[in-house]
């Protein structure tokens, strides 16, 4: 190996670290205790040096990691970006300084595609079987939000959850890019699935701001680093018809016990994971789509006896474990499904503490036409009202059509 002191080399290592640190420490986070007992600790120290960037350079004296909320493009999280490159930097030139001899320095860039392939395919993974729960079919309450209301991310969201099909198709494009990528044979072929999969994420993530943007964005980069060693045999075999050969250089294991570990570490990673990720899905799916035989939106027929300062009620919604009165004054109020019983008995609290459920029984007392009793605190009601189900809004009825003689668009 050349011992001199060049730019590709600290570009490599420049590179390798800050893929390495960003994604701590999400691989090795799989290792059961190791979090616990080592990882934890380095990732505080991360954290340490964040906060200073923060107060030293954009002058943030109480900069801190707030508890994960959905939102990855936090304050926080755009500081740790400049954090990471300066960290990695400096233990970029200390490497190319003081270890730049050593026989192992050139291999970095490759053991860092390897954490990346692993980083990449596993979250992809994650992502491709969580996409049934994470576009939830439109419900009760989703189906009378109007568009006006709605936040960007919310009609994205809407719009990808109403069609399981659709939802599948994305789930299997992601699973597929991120199992391709765990093996070394199919890696590029991985990659190439893994780019097109991710620049449409962060496509939806920047048009329709999704608060992802700085996790799908290194998931693409990621990947685009990963493919970029056959990049020239995918252009000329591509691009300008030459022969091309791909090759996928082996890791050369000198003793029997390293490869005993790697292979350990292979099936644990490539199979045990992805393995366990489904079935706990599978599980968490089967709990989440019990729905509530008592969904639908309940319109009062006649008005019911005011409250103390003469409102009335106007409807109730029902969707799955939540409950919302609608009054005259045009005030939602919200409550939580505790218990559901048969005969249309349902408790429900508010999100305050509550140690005794308010009560509802719903009837059908003829088509379409139902009797809802009401206890809550010292006040009964007993009126009548319609009920509009999920399958009476056009969006969930019109299906799909095969023979369309004019667009059917509203």
């Amino acid at each position: 190996m050349n011992s001199t002191l060049n730019p590709k080399l600290f570009l490599k290592i420049w590179v390798s670290l800050y893929v390495v640190i960003f994604g701590f420490p999400s691989v090795l986070g799989y290792i059961p205790y190791l979090n616990f007992f080592v990882l934890k600790y380095i990732q505080a120290l991360i954290d340490r040096f964040t906060t200073l960037i923060g107060r030293l350079i954009f002058g943030i004296p109480d900069l801190f990691r707030p508890e994960f909320n959905g939102s990855g493009d936090t304050t926080f999280g755009y500081v740790e970006l400049l954090s990471i490159l300066i960290l990695s930097f400096t233990l970029a030139v200390f490497a190319v300084i003081f270890l730049r001899k050593k026989p192992w320095i050139g291999k970095v860039y490759d053991w860092a595609m390897i954490f990346a392939r692993y980083y990449v395919g596993l979250l992809l993974i994650s992502y491709g079987i969580n996409k049934l729960g994470q576009f939830p079919s439109p419900g009760i309450g989703m189906l009378e939000h109007t568009y006006g209301e709605s936040s960007p991310m919310g009609l994205a969201w809407r719009f990808l959850g109403y069609s399981d099909t659709y939802k599948i198709f994305m789930g299997l494009s992601e699973m597929i890019a991120g199992i391709l990528l765990l093996f070394r044979r199919t890696a590029v072929l991985g990659a190439l699935v893994s780019v097109a999969v991710t620049i449409n994420i962060v496509m939806v993530n920047f048009s329709f701001d999704v608060p992802v943007k700085i996790l799908s964005s290194h998931l693409m980069l990621f990947s685009i680093l990963i493919l970029l060693p056959s990049i020239k045999v995918l252009l000329d075999f591509f691009l300008f018809q030459k022969h091309a050969i791909l090759t996928t250089t082996g890791r050369i294991w000198k003793t029997k016990r390293q490869r005993r570990f790697w292979m350990t570490a292979k099936i644990y990673y490539a199979f045990f994971i992805p393995f366990t990720m489904l079935s706990s899905n599978l599980w968490m799916w089967s709990k989440e789509r019990n729905t509530n035989e008592w969904d639908g939106v309940y319109t009062f027929t006649q008005n019911n006896l005011p409250d103390s300062v003469g409102i009335y009620w106007s409807r109730v919604v029902i969707d799955n474990q939540g409950l919302q009165v609608e009054t005259s004054g045009e005030n939602k109020h919200r409550y939580l499904i505790q218990e559901v019983k048969d005969g249309g008995e349902l408790y429900f609290v508010s999100a305050l503490k509550q140690e005794t459920p308010f009560k509802l029984i719903i009837k059908e007392a003829a088509e379409n036409i139902y009797q809802l009793q009401v206890e809550m605190k010292n006040r009964h009601i007993d009126i009548s009202a319609t009920r509009k189900k999920k399958m009476d809004y056009l969006l969930m009825n019109r299906g799909f059509n095969w023979v369309n003689e004019y667009p059917f668009n509203r």
